[in-house]
């Protein structure tokens, strides 16, 4: 049985332009809202960064414009824009999946794509050699699903219900179990029927990692190619991490289009009407972005250079293409004659992310070590644990954050401090009463004294092995905001990499010492962060189930 490894975490928020500090949770926003006319305030998909960087950021400054650009997942969009929050003049969503989510009151005006990009299948070249991929055009879905089951590589894909690149993937393959053609959107019925439940349970179940953003996937997968040896992602993805990987003299990534699932991200940029005077500027300004975007030889090129395909284009053939961007040395093709899926329903959309997290992935025995300590009080560390146990626990806001509990998991939560000093408190399923009980009971603890998270560790990974199960993955997530005492440091570690458990290793505080948390994520092929809004690092943490 293959070892899961879980990939870094980033933070889910980052500031590209002055003016705009948003590291807040939905339904907050970022910064006031400023009404004048030549002050664009922007929330896109992490995505969407390099364009931002290299294209529109540019034609800000030529225009004299204040653009001010907010990277969030697109969990945290949709929640944002459903919630009724006017902190932004447009959202860029990755693709319609999670902006049909967000936008079901059709609040977004001139809604319009801005470039295409294919979802594929890669990996490093010399793997997809091996797997005898390269050089062909006709890679099946079970090709790959036969490779994968066998054990001859590992394939990671993004969380669907958190990033926007594996919810692509999901669809893509949903249509293909359920034998539609590129015109056929799936249905209520074929999403209920025996033959698409098997499939993509199956499929879901193959893959060895499931990071919770494009991002943190495609970062950490060239960081280790040991473990991470093919993986689903965007095609321009591969194609800027190839430029990067050639310059510095490394080995490429190289792709496929398996057959009859090919789903396509289409990157929609729209306008938000707040029913004030400042809307006609506003939304003029929106729309000269859009049509720089659309329109514009320069920006075009720039997209290009990119890995963007033009989404004015018929499909996704690329006239005079630049081999050197859409290198077929890469498997690209530059192209391509096989048509996109059509995406469902939203309402069919929200039931197969439900099934992701409540009867498609493989059941998870996830173990919470939570600081404790006296200075988590001090730090209003604490506040925060018990602001994110109300999203990852509550089902209501767990269902906000499609970060629903499996009827088949085990969620285990204990206190640490100088010892245990709480818990554990055990929940099997997910009955709802059960999860709040968790909630209030993390609510009402007081921390104090000191910080010894190896205690927590060692009392996880022997309850993880005591209730070790081959239809369960087991999970420790661990937070702490201090140096830990390390007595037990190598017992603990040691115990936790023979039983191939994985930990999500959170630092909150500037008084945390990254070295001892780096440690146990790195020995156990776990996850670290340094995150200062526990909110947030908690539910990226419960986002790798």
């Amino acid at each position: 049985m293959r070892t899961r490894v879980l990939s870094v975490m980033l933070a889910p928020a980052v500031l590209l332009s002055a003016g705009c500090d948003d590291t807040s949770d939905p339904p907050g926003g970022g910064a006031p809202y400023s009404s004048d006319p030549k002050v664009l305030q922007l929330v896109a998909g992490s995505e969407q960064q390099s364009v931002l960087d290299t294209v529109v950021k540019p034609w800000c400054q030529e225009k004299g414009y204040d653009c001010r650009f907010t990277l969030k997942g697109s969990v945290d969009q949709a929640r944002l824009l459903a919630s009724g929050n006017a902190d932004y003049d447009a959202y860029w969503f990755a693709s319609s999946v999670f902006s049909q989510i967000g936008d079901q009151a059709g609040k977004l005006s001139d809604v319009k794509p801005m470039f295409l990009t294919p979802v594929v299948y890669a990996g490093w070249r010399s793997e997809m050699q091996r797997l005898g991929f390269t050089g062909r055009t006709d890679v099946a879905v079970k090709d790959v699903l036969d490779a994968v089951e066998s054990g001859k590589t590992t394939v990671w894909v993004t969380n669907p219900t958190q990033s926007n690149s594996g919810a692509t993937v999901l669809f893509g393959f949903l249509n293909h179990f359920a034998g539609n053609g590129p015109g056929q959107a799936l249905s209520q019925a074929q999403l209920d029927s025996p033959a698409v439940d098997a499939g993509i349970s199956r499929f879901i179940q193959a893959m060895d990692a499931t990071p919770p953003s494009t991002g943190t996937l495609m970062n950490d997968c060239l960081a280790r190619p040991d473990a991470c040896r093919t993986v689903f992602t965007y095609e321009d993805l591969v194609i800027e991490k190839n430029q990067e990987l050639v310059k510095a003299g490394k080995e490429p990534l190289y792709a496929v289009y398996p057959k009859g699932a090919l789903a396509i991200s289409d990157a929609p940029l729209g306008f938000l009407p707040h029913g004030g005077d400042a809307d006609p500027a506003k939304r003029a300004l929106v729309n000269e972005l859009q049509n720089y975007l659309l329109s514009d030889a320069g920006a075009k090129a720039k997209l290009l250079a990119l890995g963007r395909r033009p989404a004015t284009g018929i499909g996704l053939t690329l006239d005079n293409p630049d081999l050197s961007v859409f290198n077929p040395d890469w498997g690209i093709q530059a192209n391509l004659r096989e048509q996109g899926i059509t995406y469902p329903s939203v309402a069919v959309i929200k039931a197969a992310l439900d099934r992701y997290q409540t009867h498609y992935r493989k059941p998870v025995d996830a173990y919470y070590c939570l600081d404790g300590s006296g200075s988590m009080n001090d730090n209003k560390g604490w506040d925060g644990v018990r602001d994110a146990a109300h999203q990852i626990f509550d089902a209501d806001q767990a269902a906000l954050n499609l970060l629903q509990t499996h009827p088949e998991d085990i969620t285990t939560v204990t206190v640490f401090n100088s010892g245990v000093s709480a818990g554990p408190w055990r929940v099997t399923g997910n009955d709802a009463g059960q999860l709040h009980g968790l909630t209030e009971k993390i609510v009402a603890h007081q921390p104090g004294s000191g910080t010894n998270m190896y205690a927590c560790l060692k009392q996880a990974v022997s309850a993880l092995t005591a209730s070790k199960s081959t239809t369960r993955k087991s999970l420790v997530i661990v937070m702490s905001d201090g140096m830990s005492e390390d007595a037990e440091q190598a017992e603990a570690v040691a115990a936790l990499k023979a039983a191939g458990v994985p930990v999500v290793a959170i630092a909150f505080g500037d008084d945390a010492d990254p070295g001892q948390l780096k440690q146990v994520a790195e020995a156990t092929g776990g996850a670290f962060v340094q995150q200062n809004d526990l909110v947030a690092a908690l539910r990226t943490a419960a986002g790798y189930k």
